[in-house]
């Protein structure tokens, strides 16, 4: 009988091992699982705090982006030149081109203002439209209204008086169109219609176009670990993006990224950050290899990591957040930092509060330097006296001292010495007006020897007025050229000065017997305008450069005929001044 060979038992010691064995690889598995997914779910949390923080302040700044240019909307909308332009068809083609030019110059003047918006524009419903863009380019002409781009203006004014927002490249226009442009760049477009007409045909629209930069702008920095930002419409549509590669395109969420959507609160549209998962989770796949080869020290290495965690890289980042917050927002006044956790990355606090102290110093330096060049301009402006006049002056007397005795000589070279004494002494750029008053008369005495006496000069000018603050040698050039272009030997001539205060100072300057028609004046307007420095007009451009400089736009010049009084140059401005019983602001 064969016998039974007896079944081989794991021993204790076996059983112990493989107890230990078996216990370990699942306590290694289940501390490897709850490490790497705790820490993947805590990068992911701290990446959609970060992001969701971001998109808060990207709503406030993109939604005041968007205010303001319908702000710009509502105003052109009630516009008497836009409602001219789009209801009152001008009588004639120059009234037209007029009109067209006027609405051109407010339109620029509001993007000065306004610099996030990049064009405006009226589209009449017949197709008729003016166009002007923050680079300068105006544009006028004709426009196929049809298709989607006809859909769009059906829209906007249905949602009448609510502005519709579209991406530029959703509008199909011809390419002579004046709006082309809005369609060629990448760009969020506002169309707003007025809304005095049933018919479409007989109704107008307002533009306004925002630059795909301003809208990227306010939500970039949330683009982080190579992670894309978008915005999407209501219809899924990506309107604007980072790189600009996903436009026009259906926004979806893909399952090798971390998708963190914030929804806006107006016009139902999405702020979305496409975080790779492959970037963010290098670290988790690094701890999780480091996991498998020191299991054994998890729980300690787990606590230590923990400590210096929160002491060496929570509180330098947050820090580092906070300033970059304030930078972000131009406040450069950020707290010096001190020594808190990693010498890496307290070196970035530190690179961040000198960077922010340099940009600070920067802005002030700037500030200074523009303050100096202004003034160095208005005093290099105030003293382009024409050199000729002394010259021409200390002719006139060396010929009366051959014609005249000593006396008369002696009183001319007394008034020369009261017109030179306030030019080369008085350094200021504004003096009293009993000042010039007194200052024009010697001048004009001495303009009466150079051209002889058949020019006669008068002022008009109350005493009340003499002790308001006034630009000095402002009216000098103007003298000069009515005594250079006005004079005649064939009949007596006036040159005659009125200046009066009611709301602003107002100062006229007359001079009879000279009637220039409409297009000699438009001439010298242009002149006046222009920046290139020519040797005729030199100074009403003089004046005019002045009157911008120390008023900006409450100054104001202008140059008539009038064909009883002769040539009026007009000057006004406004100033704080006090004086009895009258009040000039």
């Amino acid at each position: 009988m064969e016998k039974i060979k007896p079944i081989k038992h794991l021993n204790w010691r076996q059983k112990v091992l493989i107890s230990i064995l078996g216990s370990f690889i699942i306590i290694m598995s289940f501390l490897f699982y709850i490490t790497y997914h705790y820490f993947v779910k805590k990068v992911e949390a701290g990446n959609e705090k970060v992001v969701l923080l971001n998109f808060e302040q990207a709503e406030k700044d993109l939604e005041n982006i968007l205010k303001n240019a319908e702000l710009s909307l509502n105003k052109y909308a009630a516009s008497d030149q836009v409602w001219k332009f789009g209801y009152e068809y001008p009588k004639t083609d120059i009234e037209d081109s007029k009109l067209k030019m006027r609405i051109s110059e407010s339109f620029h003047s509001e993007m000065l203002v306004n610099r996030e918006i990049a064009a405006l524009g009226i589209l009449k419903g017949d197709g008729n439209g003016i166009m002007s863009a923050a680079v300068g380019k105006n544009r006028t002409g004709e426009t196929d209204i049809t298709g989607k781009t006809l859909d769009i203006l059906m829209e906007a004014k249905n949602k009448y008086p609510y502005t519709v927002w579209i991406p530029g490249w959703e509008l199909e226009l011809n390419d002579l169109s004046p709006f082309k442009v809005m369609a060629q760049t990448p760009s969020l477009v506002g169309i707003k219609a007025v809304g005095i007409n049933v018919d479409l045909k007989e109704e107008s629209f307002l533009f306004v176009a925002i630059d795909e930069k301003n809208i990227q702008s306010t939500y970039r920095p949330v683009a982080f670990n190579d992670s894309r930002a978008v915005l999407v419409d209501k219809k899924g549509q990506i309107i604007s993006d980072t790189d600009k590669s996903m436009l026009g395109k259906i926004y979806y969420k893909g399952s090798d990224t971390q998708n963190i959507e914030y929804s806006l609160g107006f016009y139902g549209w999405r702020l979305c950050d496409m975080i790779p998962k492959e970037e963010y989770l290098k670290d988790a796949n690094e701890i999780r290899n480091f996991g498998v080869i020191v299991i054994i020290s998890a729980i300690i290495a787990t606590a230590v990591v923990a400590f210096v965690w929160s002491r060496k890289y929570t509180k330098p980042i947050e820090l580092l957040m906070e300033n970059m917050h304030h930078v972000k927002r131009q406040e450069f006044d950020i707290e010096k930092p001190g020594k808190l956790g990693w010498e890496e990355l307290d070196q970035l606090n530190e690179e961040l509060y000198s960077t922010a102290q340099s940009i600070k110093e920067y802005i002030n330096r700037l500030k200074q330097v523009e303050d100096e060049k202004r003034r160095e301009e208005l005093m290099a402006l105030q003293y382009q006296m024409n050199p000729h006049f002394l010259l021409n002056s200390l002719n006139s007397i060396r010929w009366m001292a051959m014609m005249t005795n000593n006396t008369i000589v002696a009183d001319t070279l007394v008034r020369l010495g009261k017109i030179i004494t306030p030019v080369l002494r008085n350094p200021s750029l504004t003096w009293k007006v009993k000042n010039e008053v007194e200052f024009l008369e010697n001048y004009a005495a001495m303009m009466q020897l150079r051209y002889g006496h058949d020019m006669e000069y008068k002022m008009n000018c109350e005493k009340a007025l003499y002790e308001i603050e006034f630009p000095r040698f402002i009216l000098q050039p103007l003298i000069e050229n009515c005594f250079v272009h006005g004079s005649s030997q064939e009949e007596m001539r006036t040159i005659e000065v009125v200046i009066e205060c009611n709301d602003c100072m107002d100062v006229k300057v007359i001079n009879s017997g000279i009637f220039l028609n409409e297009e000699e004046l438009n001439q010298i307007r242009n002149k006046m305008k222009s920046k290139l420095k020519t040797s005729d007009h030199v100074g009403l451009a003089n004046v005019s450069k002045r009157l911008e400089l120390l008023y900006g736009d409450k100054g104001y010049m202008s140059v008539e005929t009038d064909y009883k009084l002769g040539l009026i140059v007009h000057i006004r401005f406004r100033q704080h001044v006090e004086m009895p019983n009258k009040e000039c602001i």
